[in-house]
């Protein structure tokens, strides 16, 4: 499965990883956000057929235990976007 952390990571790329992970270990993967990071703005985008689907992801809001439900499970060719 591959899946891509884009923007102001530590460590931006392509991850090839062999199970699924949420948002919050995708993260992880790429460093976390960078000082400059809009933490609160990180997008998911998946494109379903020939449409894009984007879901909003609150960093600090799941990082502090609330509104965990953002911390989807990322599906194969997945994009987080960190602005």
């Amino acid at each position: 499965m591959r899946i891509y952390v884009s923007g102001k990571v530590n460590r931006p790329g392509q991850f090839e990883i062999g199970r699924y992970v949420d948002v919050l270990q995708a993260l992880a993967l790429a460093g976390g956000p960078n000082a400059f990071a809009d933490s609160d703005n990180i997008t998911i985008q998946r494109r379903i057929g020939g449409r894009v689907e984007v879901f909003k992801f609150n960093y600090e809001q799941v990082h502090k235990g609330k509104k965990l439900e953002q911390n989807i499970l990322l599906k194969p060719n997945d994009i987080v976007l960190v602005p």
